[in-house]
């Protein structure tokens, strides 16, 4: 009579979870993920917008420095152009329903006769967001000063620190 020896049932192992990232935005660029990344930047009259889909666990940022491109090449460092990129990304690793969080738009020491750089940049974004039925449910604009922001963008929590600035003659 033979006896039959079982052999052992593989161990299954899952794949380990991906270890999230705090990933650096610099200015003028744009960073999307789909995985537990977080993103950081820091702003002044630049606007940093972060936009997630809270179902589908994307999310990104961009930090742009000027509002529109108007004739120049394209590059993220134009709100509108920023913008369209980061959505078509998002949309990519299927984004669909997003909600947005703004922050920066300070106010430069030089101003122009249309405004200020910083309102110019939070009224490009904002304007852009709205007319993608885009809600913004964090905003923090304006005033003088930078901001340092870090946004988390599978829970959509944003952490805004005011950035000290001494000034020295």
């Amino acid at each position: 009579m033979t006896t039959l020896t079982p052999i052992p049932a593989p161990i299954a192992s899952l794949p380990p979870e991906p270890t999230p990232s705090l990933v650096y935005v610099h200015p003028g660029r744009l960073a999307v993920s789909a995985g537990p990344d977080s993103f950081a930047t820091v702003v002044g009259s630049g606007v940093a917008v972060s936009v997630w889909d809270p179902v589908r666990r994307v999310g990104g940022m961009a930090h742009f420095l000027l509002p529109e491109a108007g004739t120049a090449p394209p590059a993220p460092r134009y709100g509108d152009v920023a913008l369209r990129s980061l959505l078509d990304q998002l949309a990519a690793l299927g984004g669909r329903s997003f909600r947005a969080a703004v922050h920066g738009g300070s106010a430069p020491p030089i101003a122009s006769e249309s405004g200020h750089l910083g309102d110019r940049n939070v009224a490009a974004a904002l304007s852009f967001l709205t007319l993608r039925g885009i809600m913004v449910v964090v905003r923090d604009v304006g005033g003088t000063g930078a901001r340092k922001v870090v946004f988390h963008p599978v829970h959509g929590a944003v952490e805004v620190a005011r950035v000290a600035v001494e000034l020295t003659r």
